[in-house]
């Protein structure tokens, strides 16, 4: 694939070949941990410029890809923030030992790039703090975080479409440990949340420019809130099996919504998914992300070629003949986390 750019437009060749005809809607599925600007960001934009519309935007998705990015992001608009401190180059956590004793012991310390709970640490005292800068891979900077004693083991995940919260779950550490993700060995439930938390998650996703997200709280003794963590490539599994809800089907329908108006076919307009390898899915469950996009690959290809053809064969392949964009793209997204 070559990204094409002249005077005059953005276009996009492959094997050659000018490729004219583009999805107005993609839904981006990118492990966040993993983004680089040079290679994903680069072609995200691409599209974008060609008139795609994108969810996530790439600014969003490079909101989200560094925890302290998130932090910039969110400073100085009114958002309950942990007190965080981080630093510019890998090399320089032992300088910063001294410097963040301020936020008091003991105090959390985690990887910029760190996912699904991994190094993620509770520094007991300074002592502690030392031998951990000797101990962890220093691929990507560490921050340094005030510990919010009374949300130790629990957290509450929202998860957000399109300005509006979908559903909040309670995750709770089940071995004592202070992260609470499933994937460690969490358990979640299903949970009311206040308009405080509800509002909360909102603002946040609406800051980073997010269309879909996953917003984690901490909760405090007094009924309050604070952010935790933006995800832009949020998982779902273990949320849907809890809260017995379809976020796939939810995303289905908002990124239906932001076609043009009319009746939605293959034939109007393709609904794309962008991912590589994705953080969110289950080893065991399913068929590997690059099976559902190399599939949808190969239905654009069609589409593209004899759009007619295609979608009378989709029509004969639904029940009653009823063509259903938002169930065939609802299966995809599930594909890409499973």
């Amino acid at each position: 694939m070559v990204l094409a750019s002249s005077l005059y437009i953005s276009g996009l060749r492959i094997n050659g070949e000018l490729i004219t005809a583009y999805p107005q809607v993609v839904v981006v599925r990118v492990p966040t941990p993993w983004v680089q600007s040079d290679s994903d960001i680069t072609v995200l934009r691409h599209l974008e410029k060609m008139g795609c519309r994108l969810m996530n935007r790439p600014q969003a998705i490079l909101n989200c890809v560094n925890k302290f990015w998130t932090f910039q992001e969110l400073a100085g608009h009114g958002v309950p923030l942990p007190d965080t401190f981080s630093y510019g180059g890998h090399e320089n956590f032992a300088k910063m030992i001294d410097e963040a004793e301020v936020l008091e012991f003991p105090m959390v310390v985690k990887n910029t790039r760190g996912h699904r709970g991994k190094a993620v640490f509770l520094a007991r005292d300074k002592h502690h703090l030392a031998d951990l800068s000797h101990l962890i891979r220093h691929e990507a900077p560490y921050l340094f975080q005030k510990y919010v004693k009374e949300s130790h083991g629990r957290d509450v995940r929202v998860i957000v479409v399109g300005g509006r919260v979908v559903g909040t779950m309670l995750r709770c550490s089940t071995d004592g440990r202070m992260q609470s993700n499933c994937s460690l060995g969490g358990v979640g439930m299903m949970c009311s949340l206040s308009e405080q938390g509800k509002q909360l998650a909102i603002q946040v996703s609406n800051i980073l420019g997010m269309d879909v997200c996953g917003i984690d709280l901490l909760m405090k003794d007094d009924g309050s809130f604070c952010v935790c963590e933006a995800n832009a490539n949020v998982g779902f599994i273990a949320f849907d099996k809890a809260c017995n809800l379809d976020v796939a089907g939810i995303i289905a329908d908002y990124a239906a919504s932001l076609l043009p108006s009319g009746r939605l076919t293959r034939r109007m307009s393709l609904l794309s998914v962008v991912s590589t390898a994705s953080e969110t899915s289950e080893p065991e469950l399913g068929p590997p992300a690059s099976t559902a996009v190399d599939n949808m690959s190969a239905s654009s290809s069609s589409v593209d070629s004899d759009p007619e053809t295609t979608e009378r064969e989709l029509l004969t392949k639904l029940p009653g003949g009823l063509f259903n964009m938002n169930q065939l793209l609802a299966n995809e997204i599930k594909l890409l986390v499973e």
